[in-house]
Formats: structure tokens, C-alpha cells, sequence
């Protein structure tokens, strides 16, 4: 009878609770937002000194291997902070002092087009029997000239939109420059505090969390080794790639080979998709000098990603992030439809998480 009133209040107070959140749904989701607003840069803050930290680990671990004097030993977590965030910072100015240059030029030569030579080489497609029998095959108006109106009709919509973005934007820039600000000070202030955080919070787990505590930290053991894996071999795997195709595309003779390297090696982060990202603007920016030479680096870019992937990427990343590449790809569109890039980086070591917890848990059962 105890059993079935504790049931009962158990029903009913999940009864009021669930009215109660639908009452108040409105108010309550004003206040999420708010407090997702304002926690938004001390979670970047936090994103931040977990990837920096990686890089500080090594360094620590060097500055006492290479420089084993006691100075140096005292002061490695300060030194090697320093030497992160540097990196960090070369690493940017570097990548945006490669691609604004290219990015530049390519729109100038975009502006410099002549008007008269496209109209030229329209009519002559326009002409060519060919080109018409395609257009008909894909259900197209044999007018090539219509065909292509209606497509740069709908291009400039989108550029439209996205220039609206970045106006919006550039209009916020004073808050985005002070959440920027806030996450990279509470980084360092994480980072500073690294071990003291973790004692806390290992404290308040295990005096709290009572019987659930060691299960909790199994699963953010799962979670940290699988985010600290992902990070690093799928950036190992990027810097080869980006590597690989500026070297290939020098050797090649094609156009922006640096600043495409870079992109490659930059959407590569994006498990499957990145490097087809890095791919297509790669190809616009090409065919702003040669057409034809814009086709072939993407057939080379295609066959180098297939050996890549099919050589490289095992060995470099291999199983780390515990996840069939079926599962990657649904979490990779799943997590794009919700979060947009970083949704898609994201989600590939949570869902390997869950994954593996799943199937540790299904084991333990079939032994039971």
C-alpha cells in the first residue's frame, strides 16, 4: 500500500509539474533565452580552454623533457599557457593573411569581367546543339540565356541574404568583440585553475551524486576521451590533407593553391563533408581564372580525398571516435540542421559517447 501511494504522489506531482511548465511556457522559455545569452561566452570560454589545453599538455610535457631545470619546472603551466594561446594567435593572423589577399583579388577579377565576352560566350552555347539537347534532357527552356537568367536570379537572392547577414552582422560587432573578450579571459582563468576546478567538481560529484557518482564519471571519461581523439586526429588529418592539396594543386600549375590548401585543411574539421565544402568554394575561387582548370582541380580533389580517406584517414584517426561512419553521417546532418558548423563538430564525439555507453551497456546485459 506504501508502495502504491508513493507511486501516486510521484504521478501527481508529475502531473502539476508538466502544468505548470505549460502555464508557464512562455515566461520560462524568455528566461532560457536569457540565460543561454548570457552564459553563451563563458561556455565558448570553457570550449576554448579545453582545446587550448591539449596543446598545453604537450607543451608542459616538452618544457620538461627539453628544459628539466627547476625554474622552468615551476613555472611550465604559465609558459606553456603563453606558448598556446600564441600559436593559436600565429595561426590565425597566418591563415587570414593567406586567404584575404586571394579573396581580394578574386573579386577584382570578378568586377573586371567583361560583360560583352559572356554575352559572346552565351549566345555561342546558345547555339551549339549539344548543349540544347542537354538542357532539354533536364527539362530546361532550350533558351540558354533564360536558363542561365533564372539560375543568377536565384544566386543573387542568396548572396542578398547573405550580405544582409553580414550586415547585421558587422552592426553587432561591439558585443561579439566583448563576448570574445569574456571567453578568452575565462579560458585562461580555467586553465589557470585546471586542477583546482577538477578537485571541486570531483568533490561536489561524489558528495551529491551519491550512488550515481562513479557512473557519472565514467561517462565524462568516455566523453573527454572521446573529444580529446576527435580534436586531435581529425586536426592531424586536416593539416595532412590541406597539406597534400596545396602541394598538389602547386605541382598542377592551378591558381590559389595556398589559400585553397588552407580552406581544405580548415572544412576538412568537418568529419565526411568538410573537405567537399572546402572543395566547392576552392572551385569558384579557380574559375575565376580558368573554368576548365576550376573542373580539373575538382576531379583532383575528388581523387585525392578518395585516397585519403581510404589510406590516410584510417590510420590517422581510425576507430577514436568509436562511431560506424553510417552514424557519423547522420549525426553530421542532424547536427548541421541544428547547430550549423559547430552543431556538426559537436555532435560526431557525443553521439560516439552515447554510442559507446550503449553498447557497454548492452554487453553488460548479455552477461547478466
Amino acid at each position: 500500500m506504501k508502495i502504491r501511494k508513493k507511486e501516486l504522489s510521484y504521478i501527481i506531482l508529475t502531473f502539476f509539474l508538466c502544468f505548470a511548465i505549460y502555464q508557464n511556457w512562455d515566461k520560462g522559455s524568455h528566461i532560457i533565452a536569457t540565460l543561454w545569452a548570457s552564459l553563451k561566452p563563458f561556455l565558448y570560454g570553457a570550449g576554448i580552454a579545453y582545446v587550448i589545453n591539449i596543446v598545453m599538455y604537450a607543451y608542459e610535457k616538452w618544457l620538461v623533457i627539453l628544459l628539466p631545470f627547476k625554474p622552468i619546472v615551476k613555472l611550465k603551466r604559465p609558459i606553456a599557457m603563453v606558448l598556446s594561446y600564441l600559436t593559436f594567435m600565429v595561426i590565425i593572423v597566418w591563415i587570414f593573411s593567406i586567404v584575404i589577399p586571394d579573396l581580394i583579388a578574386s573579386l577584382q577579377l570578378l568586377l573586371r569581367i567583361d560583360t560583352q565576352a559572356i554575352s559572346k560566350i552565351i549566345a555561342d552555347l546558345n547555339d551549339n546543339d549539344i548543349v540544347n539537347h542537354a538542357l532539354d534532357l533536364f527539362g530546361e527552356n532550350a533558351d540558354l540565356s533564360a536558363t542561365i537568367s533564372k539560375y543568377t536570379q536565384q544566386i543573387l537572392q542568396q548572396l542578398l541574404g547573405f550580405l544582409t547577414n553580414i550586415l547585421t552582422s558587422v552592426s553587432s560587432i561591439a558585443s561579439t568583440i566583448l563576448n570574445v573578450f569574456i571567453s578568452l579571459v575565462f579560458s585562461i582563468y580555467v586553465l589557470a585553475n585546471k586542477e583546482q576546478l577538477i578537485r571541486q567538481t570531483h568533490a561536489l560529484v561524489t558528495v551529491y551524486a551519491g550512488k550515481w557518482a562513479n557512473y557519472l564519471f565514467y561517462l565524462t571519461d568516455i566523453l573527454h576521451d572521446r573529444f580529446h581523439n576527435f580534436f586531435v586526429g581529425q586536426t592531424l588529418e586536416a593539416v595532412i590533407l590541406g597539406s597534400l592539396t596545396a602541394v598538389g594543386m602547386l605541382l598542377f600549375g592551378f591558381p590559389y593553391a595556398a589559400t585553397v590548401g588552407v580552406l581544405v585543411a580548415f572544412t576538412a574539421l568537418i568529419p565526411v563533408v568538410g573537405a567537399y565544402i572546402g572543395a566547392t568554394v576552392g572551385f569558384i575561387l579557380i574559375a575565376t581564372e580558368s573554368f576548365t582548370q576550376a573542373l580539373l582541380f575538382l576531379l583532383f580533389l575528388v581523387i585525392l580525398q578518395q585516397l585519403e580517406g581510404n589510406i590516410i584517414y584510417p590510420k590517422v584517426v581510425g576507430n577514436s571516435i568509436g562511431l560506424p561512419g553510417m552514424w557519423v553521417l547522420l549525426v553530421i546532418t542532424l547536427g548541421g540542421a541544428i547547430g550549423g558548423i559547430f552543431g556538426m563538430i559537436l555532435g560526431v564525439p557525443v553521439a560516439g559517447t552515447i554510442y559507446q555507453v550503449i553498447k557497454d551497456d548492452v554487453q553488460k546485459r548479455q552477461l547478466d
